[in-house]
């Protein structure tokens, strides 16, 4: 059984490489599907705990952060699906690693990355609370674990993904992420700066990762994100996700939206930080 599992998540790997590249771009269920059965087979052996909305795949001896797990991902269930318009019609699956070298491993990343969760594909990864809370009485943990941890961030970034059906630029995933954490559900974060925005969306897309660029990609995707909402309204954010989930650009999505290309928003952002000044 293991090795006819084997044999079709490498045939699916084999069929997404050889799709034509529109088919990739917009085919982000293909890309799921491959994904998902990834996950299904990393954690084959794992424990399984779940809710009426959330499943979460943990190793033996730790389902008591399982259940923490559980319990905070459906306190932030509804008030952020009910913000940005949008229920999964399938349970979202969560995976809890012991250690962040486990976490790492899974992306292939190094030592140097620090994340304490992480969503890719359909699917929320977390690193042990156990590794960021040290020991301490149950309830202190609950607190600190809803106050701090990365569950309502990942789980918004599964959300943005799912209504655009992963046509989206990484500013506003990461912007409405930060935004919804911090208003929607009291995670306590860092208060955001404004920041003038040094280069074009494009650019600031692809600095995210740029360890020199990436405190300030992260402010500055918060602070255009709490603009727009504050400028046009909180009502509006599914709407311009339903209009990229439709497949249309970023450009044109704004122009359906909010009667306006990016380039002039900008201009508006840029204007108001002047003022600020």
């Amino acid at each position: 059984m293991e090795r006819l599992a084997a044999i079709l998540i490498i045939f699916c790997l084999l069929l997404l490489v050889t799709l034509p590249s529109p088919i990739y771009i917009l085919g982000s269920g293909v890309v799921h599907v491959v994904h998902q059965l990834l996950f299904a087979w990393e954690t084959r052996a794992w424990d399984t705990v779940e809710s009426d909305h959330f499943l979460v795949k943990y190793q033996e001896g730790d389902e008591e952060i399982a259940l923490l797990t559980l319990n905070e991902a459906e306190r932030v269930y509804y008030p952020l699906g009910q913000y940005f318009d949008c229920f999964p019609d399938k349970k979202v699956p969560i995976a809890i690693y012991r250690d962040r070298a486990s976490l790492n491993r899974v992306f292939g990343w190094g030592s140097d990355e620090g994340a304490m969760g992480v969503y890719w594909s359909g699917v929320i990864r977390l690193l042990s609370p156990d590794e960021w809370l040290d020991e301490m009485p149950s309830r202190e943990r609950e607190v600190l674990f809803s106050q701090q941890g990365p569950i309502a961030h990942e789980y918004i970034h599964l959300l943005v993904d799912y209504q655009t059906r992963g046509n989206y630029p990484r500013w506003l995933t990461e912007g409405l992420a930060q935004f919804g954490e911090k208003h929607l559900v009291g995670v306590q974060t860092e208060e955001g700066v404004a920041f003038p925005l040094q280069f074009s969306l494009d650019e600031l897309n692809k600095n995210f990762d740029d360890s020199q660029w990436q405190d300030y990609c992260y402010a500055v995707s918060e602070d255009l994100v709490g603009f727009l909402i504050s400028n046009y309204g909180s009502d509006k954010v599914p709407l311009l996700l339903n209009e990229l989930g439709r497949g249309a650009d970023l450009n044109l999505s704004f122009n359906r939206v909010y009667g306006m290309d990016t380039h002039a928003f900008i201009e508006q952002y840029q204007s108001k930080i002047k003022q600020n000044v």
